[in-house]
């Protein structure tokens, strides 16, 4: 049964690809706090590949260049990959989140659904802020963890929050499949979330995590929570250049885990300039601070 969902998200994919692929998103013209944090922030990139004991690789690594400059800890993002898929298909993404000053931790696993692969990213990250032999030691920020994934990936970024005790402190997920395609074992529960989620999806992602599926995540969540869905765009536009997801995703994790009050103004405050977006749908936030 796995292999079946798995071969449906495939075609539907690829069929949403066909129609949409976010192009009419990325042509037109973002508010200005999605702006700001579309383009590339300040910190040059650095990308690394951290082995096991085999010499197979397990994670991918984007990270400031320079880091710790001028004393900042930086947080850190894990990240889960959608079905099929491997840090490779999320280039523009993971590296636009590492120039705007997180340290992001990939799995290279393509099944990440059960959450494990990516709560450990984060453990490893947060083990090497106090080992002395690593670049990071003393430059990490481990009490802002975030956590963000694909499809897949975005059950699994549930399941790794909610298991975390509290280690990841806020959440993105792009595409959280309905219950029909969660494959047995890798089940989630949207309820049991206390900290800040950002459900985001596509107009044209119709068959795996339609508008409506992204509103009705957001109204179980159990904490606080934002919703957004990007016109133009299907299952994959967060895949390649990442496309229109990347501004108010950088925004939301520059909020959420740096208190950057400019990207607050997106999802808090008396305006939020999410809810007013003409580029996106089904926009809606609820008791974020």
């Amino acid at each position: 049964m796995k292999l079946v969902r798995m071969l449906l998200v495939t075609c539907a994919c690829a069929l949403t690809g066909l129609v949409g692929g976010g192009l009419a998103a990325s042509a037109a013209v973002a508010a200005p706090v999605e702006a700001a944090y579309q383009a590339t922030g300040p910190w040059a990139v650095s990308t690394a590949t951290v082995n096991d004991s085999s010499g197979r690789a397990i994670y991918q690594l984007s990270y400031p260049t320079d880091l710790g400059r001028g004393g900042v800890r930086h947080p850190i993002i894990t990240w889960g990959n959608g079905s099929l898929a491997t840090p490779a298909d999320y280039p523009g993404l993971l590296n636009h989140l590492a120039s705007w000053g997180f340290a992001v931790v990939a799995s290279t696993s393509s099944t990440t659904g059960k959450g494990t692969e990516i709560l450990a990213g984060a453990q490893y990250l947060v083990a090497r802020a106090s080992d002395p032999s690593s670049i990071f030691n003393g430059k990490l920020d481990t009490a802002h963890v975030g956590a963000a994934g694909h499809s897949q990936g975005s059950g699994g970024t549930i399941n790794a929050t909610t298991r975390s005790g509290g280690l990841i402190t806020s959440s993105a997920v792009w595409a959280l499949p309905a219950s029909i395609w969660v494959s047995r074992g890798d089940e989630f529960d949207v309820r049991a979330l206390t900290t800040p989620t950002f459900f985001m999806g596509g107009q044209w992602d119709v068959l795996i995590a339609g508008p409506g599926v992204v509103t009705d995540y957001y109204r179980a969540a159990g904490g606080p929570a934002a919703a957004a869905v990007l016109k133009g765009a299907d299952h994959n536009t967060i895949q390649r250049t990442g496309g229109g997801t990347l501004g108010y995703l950088a925004a939301w994790f520059r909020y959420t885990l740096s208190g950057d009050t400019t990207a607050r103004s997106a999802f808090a405050g008396s305006t939020p300039e999410l809810l007013s977006n003409t580029l996106w749908q089904n926009q809606a936030v609820k008791s974020l601070p």
